[in-house]
């Protein structure tokens, strides 16, 4: 995952206040529950020191509900200073309310909770008419396109439904010519369909395409999105066209295929790991991977979720590569700082433009530490 999108957390020179908190708005009595989880992150941290005008900022985007406005969701605030630096919406809740004021901001469960979502486009069709739907890896309140494709129908086609009139197709060579003309208009209306997922793809960067609906209009559709056409996973799903019901199977079996599917990825991204230990082109463990990341050696840090007992490492306020066990190891050990591990890591891995990947156990949260590099271990 590109960690770009985390740059401006570290532009303040300041500590930074991070607030992970639960946003959800799935009950007419959310916004006073917010508000009690906010109030309680405030005097938390303003028992860590954090000043009056950071404090008010952050209640201002919590009070200003730009995350999404509805379903279970967090949200990711840091500030510094009295200055908003980032506001994000989570798409999970997060695993607990938290908030730290420290020398760099706490980003993990926000790195973490990115690299679950993926950018993707959702399809619901029949043998008529179609709904395209795409979504980016960033939770929004909106999707980012949604495009309604409507084809023609049998009532089209002469002794299938039609009287005649402007639209009609003659279809002279009785009942076998009529199913044929019927899995022609069901193609070319699917081809029509492709067209509006191309667009989408594009449009977010989707990783994988979803689709529930008719069966035969899906098989035309993936004839339609061949590896020439589109080179990219498609998952059918339970769930389609055909009222509120239909649709909430869908998504739902959307999200289902989606943590599936990003589970498969890092099942096979820690294959790859594997086979990078055993010829010096990675490193496992937190003490081999700080020399990597200080020497901006690291292609892609990994770091599991679970933080309980994490410990906390050194790092410079001069030179914000550098991570170490020990204020020695520093440029300066006067300006050097304590910060929890993965604060650092992660500070050090966003300025020297590393990946970031969570390291799970086959789907499993974990606490483990690794990295790729950009060059085997000499």
């Amino acid at each position: 995952m590109d960690m770009g999108f985390l740059r401006p957390l570290y532009e303040s020179g300041a500590p930074v206040a991070s607030v992970h908190m639960d946003t959800s708005r799935d009950t007419t009595d959310a916004d006073k529950k917010i508000e009690l989880r906010w109030r309680h992150l405030r005097e938390e941290l303003a028992a860590l020191g954090t000043d009056e005008a950071t404090l008010d900022v952050l209640e201002q985007a919590v009070g200003e509900k730009t995350s999404r406005a509805y379903g279970d969701h967090g949200q990711a605030l840091f500030a510094s200073e009295g200055t908003l630096l980032g506001a994000h919406t989570l798409g999970d809740i997060p695993v607990q309310d938290r908030a730290s004021y420290l020398p760099v901001p706490d980003v993990l469960p926000l790195a973490v909770d990115r690299g679950r979502r993926l950018p993707y486009v959702l399809v619901a069709l029949d043998r008529v008419n179609a709904k395209v739907t795409a979504y980016t890896a960033r939770p929004t309140r909106e999707p980012v396109l949604e495009a309604d494709s409507a084809g023609e129908s049998l009532r089209n086609i002469d002794g299938l439904g039609g009287r005649g009139g402007r639209g009609q197709r003659n279809n002279p060579g009785g009942p076998g010519a009529d199913s044929h003309a019927a899995q022609e208009l069901w193609r070319e209306n699917t081809a029509k369909v492709a067209e509006h997922v191309r667009e989408a793809a594009r449009k977010v960067g989707a990783e994988i395409i979803i689709v529930g609906g008719d069966e035969e209009a899906i098989a035309y559709l993936r004839d339609n999105l061949g590896p020439r056409q589109l080179a990219l996973p498609i998952r059918v799903v339970p769930g389609g066209r055909g009222g509120t019901d239909a649709e909430e199977r869908l998504h739902k079996a959307a999200e289902d295929a989606l943590r599936e599917f990003v589970v498969e990825r890092h099942d096979a991204f820690l294959e790859d790991y594997q086979r990078k230990l055993a010829h010096d082109q990675a490193v496992r463990g937190t003490t081999p991977i700080l020399p990597m990341l200080s020497e901006a050696r690291v292609e892609t840090l990994l770091l599991g979720a679970e933080r309980d007992g994490e410990p906390e490492l050194w790092g410079s306020f001069n030179e914000p590569l550098l991570v170490d066990t020990d204020p020695k190891g520093l440029d300066d050990p006067n300006a050097a700082f304590r910060a929890p591990a993965s604060a650092l890591m992660l500070r050090s891995a966003v300025l020297a433009d590393a990946g970031f990947t969570e390291l799970l156990d086959h789907g499993r949260t974990s606490s483990e530490s690794g990295a790729t590099l950009r060059f085997p271990k000499q």
